[in-house]
C-alpha cells in the first residue's frame, strides 16, 4: 500500500520526498475544488516534482455545467501536457480525458457509485486507461475489502483528513460578509446546527461554491495494516488545512505503534472519528422505530407529545375519544421507558386561553414538565 498526498509548495515537494512518498497530487486553482496553485505555480512545482522522482497526479475535481466545461477546456490541455495521471469526478471530464488525452485516468467515486456494478461500470467506460479508483469513505470495512478483491484497478482510500458534509456552488458565506472575502476570493467560517448542539463545522466558499466539513476528521491510520493486508493500493493523506503532521501521520502509517497514535490525537487540532469502516449505522434508528413504548395505543393512551419548550410548555396532541380534562392526572412515558407523573396546572387552546377541556383531535398546551421529551406518550392515570 502506498501513500499519497498534496503538495502547495517546494517546501512540501521536499518533505513528500524525505517521507519516501512516490506522487503527489496538484491542484489548479481554476480546475480543482480547494486548488490554490495559479499556472505558473503548478508548471514550477510539476517540474520540480518530477526532479524529486515524484509522478506528478492533476486534480480536476470541480463539478461543471456545460457552460464552464466547455471554458475550462482552454486551459485544461495545457496542465494535462506537465501531469502524468489526471482525477477527475465529473462524468464529462472523465469522457475528455479518454477520448482527447493518453494521459492515466484515476475516478474519484466518493460521493457517489458506492455499489460494485457501478464502479464496474467506470472501468468498462475509461476502456483500459482506468488506472485507479477512489472510494467513499462511506462504504464498511467489509465493502471495501469486497470492493479491493473484485475490482480490475487499484483502489485508494481517504485515510486522513476532512469529511465533506455539503456542497453547493451558490457563494453563501459572501452574502453575508462579503468584507470577508480574502485577495484570492476565499472565505472560511465556522457554523453551527440548528436542529442539535453541535457546533464548529468549518465551512469554506471559494470560486467553487460553498463546502461544508464534518466537526470531526475522518481517520484510519489505526487500521492501515489491515487495509494493507486487504490489497487497498493507496492511502491518501490529506492535511491542506495543517500539514504540519503530514510526516507523524505517515511516519504512523508506515510503522504504527498505539502509545505514538494516542500522543498524537492529543495533540492533533481535531477530533477524529472511523465513520462507517467499523459499523454501518444506517440501520440503527429501526429498533426505536418500533420500540413497543412507542406503539401503545389503546387503553389509557391519551395521545403524543409534540413539543417540549423547556421552561414554557408541553403541546400534547389528545387522540383518545374521552379527550383531556383538566382535572385529569397525567402518567408521561419516554421513549426511553422513564415515566414521569404530573398533574395539570394550566391547560390551554391553539388561542392559548385557558380553558377545563380539549376534545380528541385537537392540540392541549400545558405546563412544562421537565425530563419530557418530544415523542413521548401520555396517559390517564
Amino acid at each position: 500500500m502506498k501513500l499519497t498526498t498534496y503538495a502547495r509548495s517546494l517546501h512540501d515537494l521536499n518533505v513528500l520526498k524525505d517521507q519516501g512518498f512516490e506522487e503527489v497530487i496538484l491542484e489548479p486553482k481554476s480546475l480543482s475544488r480547494f486548488g490554490k496553485l495559479s499556472r505558473d505555480e503548478f508548471v514550477t512545482l510539476a517540474n520540480r516534482a518530477k526532479e524529486l522522482g515524484l509522478r506528478v497526479l492533476l486534480e480536476w475535481d470541480i463539478l461543471m455545467t456545460q457552460d464552464v466545461f466547455t471554458a475550462k477546456l482552454k486551459e485544461v490541455s495545457d496542465y494535462v501536457a506537465h501531469a502524468d495521471a489526471v482525477r477527475v469526478q465529473d462524468p464529462g471530464a472523465f469522457g475528455w480525458i479518454v477520448r482527447n488525452t493518453d494521459r492515466p485516468l484515476q475516478f474519484i467515486a466518493e460521493n457517489g457509485n458506492h455499489n460494485l456494478p457501478a464502479l464496474e461500470g467506470w472501468v468498462d467506460l475509461a476502456k483500459g486507461r482506468l488506472e485507479r479508483l477512489i472510494l467513499s469513505i462511506e462504504l464498511s470495512k467489509t465493502a471495501i475489502e469486497n470492493y479491493v478483491q473484485k475490482l480490475k484497478v487499484p483502489c485508494e482510500l481517504l485515510g486522513m483528513g476532512r469529511i465533506l458534509l455539503f456542497y453547493t456552488p451558490r457563494p453563501l458565506l459572501s452574502a453575508l460578509a462579503p468584507e470577508k472575502l480574502s485577495m484570492n476570493g476565499e472565505i472560511a467560517a465556522l457554523g453551527e446546527s440548528e436542529e442539535s448542539p453541535h457546533k464548529g463545522f468549518p465551512i469554506v466558499e471559494n470560486a467553487h461554491g460553498t463546502f461544508m466539513f464534518h466537526i470531526k476528521e475522518f481517520c484510519l491510520v489505526d487500521f492501515a495494516h489491515e487495509l494493507r493486508e486487504m490489497g487497498l493500493g493507496f492511502f491518501r493523506i490529506d492535511q491542506r488545512w495543517d500539514n504540519q503532521f503530514l510526516p507523524e501521520i505517515s511516519g504512523l502509517v508506515k510503522n504504527f505503534n498505539a502509545s505514538q497514535f494516542e500522543a498524537f490525537k492529543e495533540k492533533y487540532t481535531q477530533d477524529l472519528m472511523r465513520g462507517f469502516y467499523l459499523v454501518n449505522k444506517t440501520d440503527v434508528l429501526f429498533p426505536k422505530l418500533k420500540n413497543s413504548r412507542l406503539q401503545k395505543r389503546e387503553g389509557d393512551y391519551i395521545g403524543e407529545v409534540l413539543e417540549a419548550e423547556k421552561g414554557s410548555h408541553l403541546a400534547i396532541m389528545v387522540k383518545n375519544p374521552k379527550g383531556l380534562k383538566k382535572t385529569d392526572l397525567l402518567k408521561i412515558l419516554h421513549p426511553k421507558g422513564e415515566i414521569f407523573e404530573s398533574k395539570i396546572y394550566s391547560l390551554r387552546n391553539l388561542s392559548l386561553e385557558e380553558v377545563d377541556s380539549i376534545a380528541a383531535g385537537n392540540l392541549a398546551i400545558i405546563q412544562f414538565v421537565g425530563g419530557v421529551w418530544v415523542k413521548s406518550q401520555v396517559f390517564y392515570q
